[in-house]
């Protein structure tokens, strides 16, 4: 089971770049070497249980589809970004946020001073 899993993920990943990074091939074959490198690394190392390396292996499948986009400069110098069905949109909620109100995302500090009250 554990290899089979272990399989599946790994040819998730690649089919992963292949989506990500459709029309760059260098950074398409950059890509699979590296998670080739990576999985077969931590397949030795053993720092971590095998099910947690295929689960992070699913993790950074999942965000190569849904948040990598490639952008093309096009001939008038603006860029076509192309999003296909699985890319992940978000609805942009954070901007009608008040800064205070969004933490540490907009830099503010979670700790308070003696002096705040």
């Amino acid at each position: 089971m554990t290899r089979s899993a272990a399989l599946s993920a790994y040819r998730t990943a690649l089919r992963a770049t292949r989506v990500a990074f459709k029309n760059d091939a260098e950074v398409l074959l950059a890509s699979r070497a590296k998670i080739k490198q990576g999985f077969f690394e931590d397949l030795e190392q053993g720092s971590q249980t095998v099910q947690e390396k295929i689960d992070n292996l699913n993790s950074v499948s999942k965000f190569l589809v849904q948040n990598i986009v490639q952008g093309e400069k096009k001939e008038d110098g603006q860029y076509f970004l192309n999003i296909h069905d699985k890319t992940e949109l978000g609805d942009n909620e954070t901007i009608k946020q008040k800064k205070a109100d969004m933490g540490s995302l907009a830099g503010a500090k979670a700790t308070k001073r003696c002096s705040d009250k």
